[in-house]
């Protein structure tokens, strides 16, 4: 036996859609991108559709897969984690992760497999589910094993439409490094300062998340910049727009915000919001209307990383890229 083929046998994956661990000619791969491993064609079928990743949806990306670009394993104090096993460039999408909405929904053998071990499925579900405004409370089965950090390299989003979590990465990440998101930010500039004062009061009890005067979210220069950078964020909406002098103070503001966004590390989610910000300032005046090209051309990028092609939200942005004319602030209207 050659040793390709000796490789080949010895290979060693999960199934994508059951978790399963298998190897040699157990693994079967999809035909599309050649990456994601099944243990049977049910499985495959399964992942295709809904009731998993919806496979059909992202198969053409070649997103990162298990056992290829990254794993799960042990990490000191935290039980499991996710760890790199390439180096994974800034913006990678690391995973899709199916959002299960209730309990009732989640596979007993997922939701099981979570912490706390011993605890109820209820209690398993509060620490592992992970509320957002828009598709309130949900599970990513795959991103549960994603710890915390308040120096993540990645962060994460609940697309609704897609029903997926989405992991992308915000910083170069090595090989072998783990991977942490925050489940609570503490530099979200977008929030105010009675929010973000109340994280602690939140991460401690539910993910026994402590952080000691060391940390970075209780340097006071950071929480000073930060509350600066929300009241400039807050007073951007409520600046006067009546002149073209008036229009590029406002997006002087927003080049400000932007600077301060990249200083504090709030990552690209904060970063898009601040992007369509001055797509949206820059057209309402006919002599700032050229400056918007450059905002909504990193907007519609900072979307297809976050929220992914396949969203409302890229679609929208692609639509303004092409006919800025039919937002509501052109000067036109």
């Amino acid at each position: 036996m050659s040793q390709q083929q000796t490789e080949k046998t010895e290979e060693k994956r999960h199934c994508a859609y059951c978790l399963k661990a298998i190897s040699g000619d157990e693994v079967k791969k999809c035909a599309g991108c050649m990456r994601r491993a099944y243990c049977g064609r049910d499985c495959q079928v399964g992942d295709w559709g809904n009731k998993g990743q919806s496979h059909k949806t992202w198969c053409k990306d070649k997103l990162c897969e298990e056992d290829i670009d990254w794993e799960v394993r042990e990490t000191q104090g935290k039980g499991l984690g996710v760890f790199a096993k390439r180096m994974l460039p800034k913006h990678t999408k690391i995973m899709v992760d199916r959002g299960y909405r209730t309990i009732k929904e989640t596979p007993l053998d997922f939701i099981n497999s979570l912490m706390p071990h011993g605890g109820t499925l209820q209690a398993k579900w509060d620490l592992n589910s992970f509320f957002t405004p828009e598709g309130g409370d949900n599970l990513g089965i795959r991103l549960a094993r994603v710890n915390h950090d308040c120096r993540n390299n990645a962060t994460n989003k609940y697309v609704t439409e897609l029903n997926s979590f989405v992991l992308i990465a915000i910083k170069d990440i090595a090989a072998g490094e783990e991977i942490t998101i925050q489940y609570y930010f503490y530099n979200d500039f977008s929030t105010i300062k009675q929010v973000r004062d109340i994280r602690e009061s939140i991460i401690k009890p539910k993910w026994d998340v402590v952080c000691d005067s060391t940390c970075v979210c209780k340097d006071a220069a950071v929480v000073d910049r930060i509350e600066k950078a929300h009241q400039l964020d807050a007073s951007i909406p409520t600046m006067s727009l009546r002149t073209e002098a008036d229009v590029r103070k406002a997006l002087q503001a927003v080049d400000n915000l932007i600077a301060m966004g990249e200083d504090l590390s709030s990552g690209i989610m904060a970063l898009s919001r601040t992007y369509y910000d001055g797509f949206q300032l820059s057209i309402t005046n006919q002599k700032t209307f050229p400056l918007h090209t450059k905002y909504i051309e990193k907007y519609l990028e900072a979307v297809e990383i976050v929220d992914s092609k396949h969203s409302n939200t890229y679609a929208e942005a692609l639509r303004y890229k092409t006919f800025p004319e039919s937002h509501r602030n052109h000067f036109s209207k």
